[in-house]
């Protein structure tokens, strides 16, 4: 399939409210049925960010399982962002691929973990690539972002879109703020696009909306949600960020031109075999 029309869900989430947040995804899935093949929506997108609270630790896979319905229902693939799952290893951030029959082709653990979360979430080990009907799709979260040697990971694997959902502040910059408070929007906007022009993929990036209040804690998500291909960079972004819905057409055409430009696919497994061959 050459084009695929992807929504991309900025979607302000009710934190330690799952009810809600469950609703209101459910009527933005509605809203993009019949219209788009794909939805994506944020991480931590039906709980918010746990932060340690068991109660609110998916233990049985039962949103997983509602999205499936729901898939089947509205007949789109769906991301939900990502849940907090548990099982006998420990809790870990989990983001999903469901495709429109409600059969779950991606799963996948989150490994670079933002560094307040290492403290009760344990690291994935295995990157997440699976065949789609529109192509080779990959899952990662959030932080991963920041790691080009996780890419170059999918990059070998032939991953041809690449889907990373996030809750990303505009605090994480910590002491960087004195220098700007734009310093996120402007690190996750390059690193979008440098990734998309880097692994020769379609690079599709949400972010939750809206203020982030927990206790005394308050700061701002940076929004920025945002589809980026090779060539062209970002192609749809919500510079803002407001709760919103986008549905974009991504024309696929664009990763073989890149391809026959760049040819890093073929250098990078070139590299990959010669570096096993020389090690072992």
């Amino acid at each position: 399939m050459e084009k695929v029309k992807i929504a991309i869900v900025q979607q302000r989430i009710k934190i330690h409210q799952p009810e809600i947040n469950l609703n209101l995804m459910e009527q933005f899935i509605k809203k993009a049925a019949g219209k788009a093949d794909i939805i994506v929506f944020p991480e931590d997108s039906v709980t918010g960010p746990v932060m340690r609270k068991k109660e609110f630790v998916d233990y049985n896979h039962k949103y997983a399982k509602h999205f499936q319905i729901l898939a089947k229902k509205y007949l789109i693939d769906i991301v939900p962002g990502s849940i907090i799952e548990a099982d006998k290893r420990g809790w870990f951030n989990v983001a999903y691929y469901i495709d429109k029959s409600g059969k779950i082709l991606g799963r996948y653990e989150k490994i670079n973990l933002w560094h307040p979360e290492r403290s009760y979430l344990k690291s994935g080990t295995k990157p997440c690539v699976f065949k789609t009907r529109f192509g080779k799709t990959a899952l990662l979260i959030c932080w991963d972002l920041a790691f080009p040697e996780t890419f170059k990971q999918l990059l070998l694997k032939n991953a041809e879109i690449i889907i990373c959902p996030s809750y990303w502040l505009k605090g994480d910059a910590g002491v960087g703020t004195k220098y700007t408070r734009n310093s996120e929007e402007m690190l996750v906007d390059s690193m979008c696009a440098s990734r998309a022009f880097e692994n020769e993929a379609i690079m599709v990036y949400t972010n939750g909306a809206g203020k982030f209040n927990y206790g005394k804690y308050s700061d701002a998500l940076i929004g920025h949600t945002q589809i980026c291909a090779p060539f062209l960079g970002s192609i749809a972004k919500m510079n803002h960020n407001k709760q919103d819905m986008r549905i974009i057409a991504v024309d696929l055409s664009i990763l073989k031109d890149a391809e026959k430009a760049y040819k890093l696919r073929v250098d990078a497994k070139k590299r990959a075999q010669s570096f096993y061959s020389k090690r072992y």
